[in-house]
C-alpha cells in the first residue's frame, strides 16, 4: 500500500487526540492553497504532512529534538512530500527564518514545555506576514492545583511550564 499522511495518521500525530486534534487545528489555521505555513515544534511531522497534503500548501516544520527531525524527514520522503514539507532542526525561541516569511503558523502542545513564552510568541509574530494567523492548541494550568508527574508532556516539573489561560492571553497581547 502507498504510504500517505492518512495511512500514517494513527501513529503519526505526536500529540494528544491525534488526527482529530490536527483537523481541529487545521480549521483554526484556515490554510489556503499555495500558502507557506510554519509548524513550530513539529515533532515527527505528522500534522505538517497532513496539512500540506490536504490543503495544497507548503509547510516548514521546526523542532528542537534532532531525532524527531530525522524521523520527520524520513517519513516525509516515504510519503513523497519533500517538495511540500521541509523539516528544520532548531529552536522556537530563535527561529532561523526571515521576518514576514510565513502566511500562517501553528503550534500544538509545545508551549507548555517552554519557560519563556513571550519569546515564543514574539518569534512567531516576527516570522508571520502582516495579517498572518497563528493557531495554537495548548495545555494550560487550571484551578485544580499542582500537577502530578510524570505527564504526557514532561517527566518532572523541570520541563513543564504551564501558564494559565489568562497569562497566555496577556502574553499573546503583549
Amino acid at each position: 500500500a502507498a504510504i500517505t499522511p492518512d495511512v500514517l495518521a494513527p501513529a503519526d500525530h505526536f500529540h494528544g487526540r491525534g488526527l482529530a486534534a490536527t483537523k481541529e487545528l487545521a480549521r483554526l489555521l484556515d490554510a489556503q492553497p499555495g500558502e507557506c505555513i510554519l509548524d513550530i515544534g513539529s515533532g515527527i511531522g505528522g500534522p505538517a504532512r497532513w496539512i500540506a497534503s490536504h490543503f495544497d500548501c507548503r509547510v516548514t516544520g521546526i523542532d528542537l529534538t534532532e531525532a524527531f527531525c530525522r524521523a520527520a524527514v524520513a517519513l516525509t520522503a516515504a510519503c513523497g512530500l519533500e517538495s511540500r514539507v521541509t523539516i528544520v532542526h532548531g529552536s522556537a525561541l530563535a527561529l532561523p527564518f526571515a521576518d514576514a516569511s510565513f502566511d500562517r503558523a501553528y503550534s500544538h502542545n509545545v508551549i507548555m514545555n517552554i519557560a519563556d513564552k513571550p519569546a515564543f510568541y514574539r518569534e512567531a509574530y516576527r516570522v508571520l506576514k502582516p495579517g498572518g494567523r497563528l493557531a495554537l492548541i495548548n495545555l494550560t494550568a487550571g484551578p485544580t492545583g499542582t500537577v502530578r508527574y510524570p505527564t504526557p508532556w514532561a517527566a518532572t516539573s523541570a520541563t513543564s511550564f504551564l501558564a494559565t489561560f489568562e497569562q497566555t492571553r496577556i502574553d499573546l497581547e503583549a
